[in-house]
């Protein structure tokens, strides 16, 4: 068994038995040491003290002896020839020297007190010194006298007795030693085992183990530590699980979110795996947000997000009943945008992927049901090869997304597959949402304005504000290449705000020269869902100073009948303050007219397509007689769109139109060349007006009929 950070961080020393064991080692060591330290002093002061009492004994036994009168020469031999013996030494008291035997090492002087005291049966002045013991004794000589008698043993001996204890207690401690700490190293491996299988169990990645289960079963802190670090790893991992879900998951339908999705197109990349990628947007879904709520949308989305499941498990079983995927390939399902899911396929060529995209078209269909509604949906999706359109996840998104935006161009479910056109169409795009923005703070845009008559009599009444862009380098950019391209970005709303701000600034100055048009204003839908968007233009309005009734709002069918009440909220303070409310490109929607009905609302314009195909189209000449009849009913005006031909003017005025707008009367143009148009126009109905004057007979002395008054920059016409 591997010990806790042992094998990964260091090996065995870094174990904690390992480093345990070593510590009561140096511990034991350190003991053993004192005592053997301890025992060999012992021994060798117990060997010295020996020594010094057999000196001591010895010299009292010798002084004795001279004391007698004993010989002096074999006395001091006697002395001499004892073990380990330095010197022997008599010296009478004034310091003449009567006798010295092996003059080893001096006498040390002795205190004239210490020599006083060893006198008669006084004990023998010892002192220990450099290894030697040193004895002096006063003794009473025989014929008369004293003399000091110095003896010095050598205390060898006593210091070869502690070596001797000192190596038998090194031999007895290193053999407790080379028997013990084994034998304590088995124990203490087996004593902490449970903690290190837990510390290695704990050090792995899934922190599952055998070892925490048993050491969770212990009732000791062991235990303790084993069931927390469980309650711990299943925290952890639980936790990781909710962090990896709200990282790459999609919250509402627990599909993969973009992120989810790039990581395992990525990884399929890596790896050099061939994928489809196809990118779909579900239309209609944005309707049920506004028409249900937050609720039905979610309805909604989940519905559509289980047709795309549905149709990923349906096209897999195909695919593996016809061989055509590997056992360990999958179709991958996302959801990328509010409306927009992705499905990746592993290994798909171009026929499956075509495949995938058609069962996905059929899929939807038939109608989502929500409750008792039924909601129809429309997908467009794009599809991306990889590594035909792209070998790294961002370009394959953006080949995908780029033929995406092309099946978006078409009405209804459509299926585009990526190139490099449609790559080029879509950088191209994003160049022009880039240079728009530019365009829109360096005053590159301008606004044109396109007449509206009134078909009766061919009166001038108003004219539609349609912005242009001069680009410094294009020259002049069609709106259908920036307009579709601003909606998508949002920039549609700084885009609708300037063109409003022109079109009051225009209409106040042609009110000031005499010019009494209105001016209509298209919003788009996004602008008009502003909650705040009456507000900001009345303030705009008024910042211009021009009349609100010289202004004439234009919203699109669908973006009124998209929040029925949003319109009317909105609508009815612009209408009470004498704004003019048109419904623009009526008929090409799937309006419920009793809704409509209810809205503040003066015109209806009848969108350029019916009145183009109504001369040809059975279908399109009814829708315009019906608008033209359901406007009578109403009481309401009609603009007639698109009118180019005199057989459609004659048409639409024969149905009752109040208004007319096309190339046929005028084509867009800047206000000053539309006043020199309105100029010219008006010259030449006072032309007329004055040649049918002369025509008729002078006896009459009939007057001439009205004309629209002019400012002082035209000439008024005198009465006839």
């Amino acid at each position: 068994m591997v010990e806790a950070g042992g094998a990964q961080r260091g090996g065995w020393r870094n174990g904690l038995t390992a480093r345990f064991t070593a510590l009561t080692g140096l511990l034991l060591v350190a003991l053993a040491g004192a005592v053997v330290a301890c025992v060999a002093f012992e021994t060798r002061r117990d060997a010295a003290d020996r020594m010094v009492v057999e000196l001591a004994r010895d010299v009292r036994a010798a002084a004795e002896a001279l004391g007698r009168g004993d010989e002096i020469h074999a006395v001091l031999n006697a002395l001499s020839a004892r073990s380990h013996a330095l010197y022997v030494t008599l010296d009478r008291r004034g310091g003449e020297t009567i006798v010295a035997l092996a003059p080893a090492a001096p006498s040390p002087e002795a205190p004239r007190e210490a020599l006083i005291e060893t006198g008669g049966d006084g004990p023998a002045a010892i002192t220990v010194a450099r290894g030697a013991a040193h004895a002096l004794k006063t003794v009473a000589l025989s014929g008369g006298g004293e003399a000091v008698l110095g003896v010095g043993v050598s205390l060898a001996d006593a210091d070869a007795a502690g070596a001797a204890a000192a190596a038998r207690g090194l031999f007895a401690a290193l053999a407790v030693l080379l028997v013990g700490l084994p034998a304590f190293a088995l124990i203490a491996r087996r004593t902490f085992s449970p903690l290190c299988g837990l510390a290695l169990a704990i050090n792995r990645v899934d922190g599952a183990s055998v070892e925490v289960d048993r050491a969770a079963l212990r009732r000791d802190e062991i235990g303790d530590v084993a069931r927390a670090h469980r309650t711990m790893t299943r925290e952890v991992f639980r936790n990781a699980d909710a962090l990896r879900s709200a990282a790459f998951d999609d919250p509402l339908t627990r599909l993969l979110n973009r992120d989810g999705l790039n990581r395992r197109l990525s990884e399929a990349l890596q790896v050099g795996q061939g994928v489809a990628l196809l990118k779909i947007e579900v239309g209609g879904l944005e309707r049920v947000a506004t028409g249900l709520g937050p609720v039905g949308a979610d309805a909604a989305v989940h519905g559509a997000a289980a047709r795309v499941r549905e149709v990923a498990v349906e096209w897999s079983r195909r695919a593996h009943a016809a061989h055509a995927l590997g056992d360990d390939l999958s179709v991958s399902v996302a959801r990328i945008g509010e409306a927009q899911f992705a499905l990746l396929a592993h290994g798909a060529g171009e026929a499956a992927a075509e495949d995938l995209a058609r069962l996905t078209l059929a899929a939807f269909e038939a109608p989502l049901r929500l409750d008792e509604h039924r909601v129809g949906l429309s997908p467009a999706i794009g599809v991306a090869f990889a590594p035909l359109h792209g070998d790294r996840a961002e370009a394959l998104m953006r080949s995908a997304g780029a033929a995406l935006a092309a099946a978006r161009l078409v009405r209804g479910p459509a299926l585009r597959i990526a190139g490099a056109e449609l790559n080029d169409r879509a950088y191209s795009r994003l160049r022009i949402e880039q240079e728009l923005r530019r365009a829109l703070v360096e005053d590159e845009l301008e606004v044109h304005f396109q007449p509206q008559l009134a078909l009766g009599g061919g009166r001038v009444t108003g004219a539609e504000a349609l912005v242009r862009w001069r680009h410094p380098v294009r020259g002049l950019i069609a709106p259908g290449e920036f307009v579709p391209v601003a909606e998508e970005t949002g920039l549609v709303e700084p885009l609708g705000r300037f063109v409003l701000a022109e079109a009051s600034r225009q209409a106040a100055a042609w009110a000031a020269m005499g010019i009494p048009i209105r001016v209509a204003v298209n919003v788009s839908p996004l602008q008009f869902r502003n909650p705040r968007f009456s507000e900001a233009v009345l303030q705009t309005i008024r910042e211009a100073g021009v009349d609100p009734s010289r202004i004439e709002l234009e919203i699109t069918e669908s973006a009124a009948m998209a929040d029925p009440s949003h319109a009317a909220r909105e609508l009815a303070p612009l209408r009470s303050a004498g704004v003019r409310i048109a419904i623009d490109d009526f008929g090409t929607g799937y309006s419920n007219f009793a809704a409509l009905t209810q809205l503040p609302f003066d015109v209806l314009k009848i969108d350029r397509s019916f009145v183009r195909d109504a001369l040809v189209t059975p279908g399109a000449r009814v829708v315009v007689e019906a608008v033209l009849g359901l406007a009578r009913n109403l009481d309401v005006e009609t603009v007639a769109e698109g009118v180019e031909t005199e057989e459609q003017r004659a048409f639409v005025t024969a149905g009752g139109c109040t208004f007319g707008q096309g190339y046929l009367f005028g084509r867009p143009m800047p206000a000053e060349a539309f006043e020199a148009w309105y100029a010219n126009r008006l010259g030449t109905e006072l032309r007329a007006v004055a040649a049918e004057a002369q025509a008729q007979p002078r006896a009459r002395h009939a007057p001439a009929r009205s004309v629209v008054p002019l400012s002082s920059g035209f000439a008024r016409p005198a009465a006839s």
